[in-house]
């Protein structure tokens, strides 16, 4: 097992029983007690977990950063429902700019069929898999990139996304709240997606069921900033009457 992969498996051992031992995330993982000290002192150092005496305890917060082979990995079934919702919005010829989020990393397989779309990305892992697919133009805004989330941010790539005016943004987020917020557990991360909120005609949300109701560090900007919400089950009715009120066109 590569140590992405084997991080990604000590934290969802950690999500589910919020402490473990090393012995048993060992024989849980099918490893050696010295490769898993050796992950968790590398998992502290990113600020995921805090090793005790003979095992670890997950650290929870609205700031914390959560590494992209677990959010890739999680409410997949979910993402690619959306994924193939949001992709209905796309045509020929569209410029598109998509965020390095792990729900819009699923549009990338839907996208394929198309042939002469314009897309700009942060997103690592999405310029890879884009590349892959060589009849569209595709630009990677370069920047400073985040080993967590495999994400280019910073200053120079926000006037990198500056310089241009697309179609249709999609875009995702760590938390919604009923107060309207739509917000980001990274201030980097938070202000890059405010830049490209005014850089698109059309702001597509693409944002799992899990999200409702909770709210990370950062706001990114209120509802009344996009156009549609694509999730994967129906709003309650409290929901459905606040995203009205923004005038947010809800898909599912």
């Amino acid at each position: 097992m590569f140590g992405e992969d084997r991080h990604r498996q000590i934290l969802e051992l950690l999500r589910d029983r919020k402490t473990a031992s090393v012995h048993f995330i060992a024989k849980s993982l099918y490893a050696s007690e010295a490769t898993i000290r050796r992950d968790l002192i590398r998992l502290e150092s990113q600020g995921f977990l805090k090793r005790t005496y003979g095992g670890a305890v997950l650290i929870e917060g609205n700031d914390r950063e959560i590494p992209f082979a677990y959010r890739e990995t999680e409410n997949r079934s979910s993402k690619l429902k959306i994924a193939e919702k949001a992709v209905q919005f796309v045509h020929e010829y569209d410029s598109l700019i998509l965020d390095s989020s792990s729900t819009v990393l699923q549009m990338v397989q839907y996208l394929r069929r198309f042939t002469k779309l314009t897309i700009i990305t942060n997103g690592l892992k999405i310029t890879q898999l884009l590349s892959e697919s060589a009849n569209n133009k595709v630009y990677c805004t370069g920047g400073m990139l985040r080993e967590n989330s495999l994400s280019f941010v910073g200053s120079n790539t926000e006037r990198f996304i500056s310089d241009f005016q697309v179609d249709t943004l999609f875009f995702s987020c760590r938390g919604i709240a009923r107060t309207g917020h739509i917000t980001e557990g990274n201030e980097s991360e938070a202000n890059l997606r405010r830049v490209m909120l005014n850089h698109a005609k059309q702001r597509i949300l693409l944002c799992d069921s899990s999200k409702f109701d909770n709210t990370a560090l950062m706001r990114i900007s209120y509802f009344d900033a996009i156009d549609y919400l694509i999730t994967d089950k129906v709003p309650n009715s409290d929901w459905r009457e606040m995203l009205n009120h923004y005038g947010v066109k809800i898909v599912y």
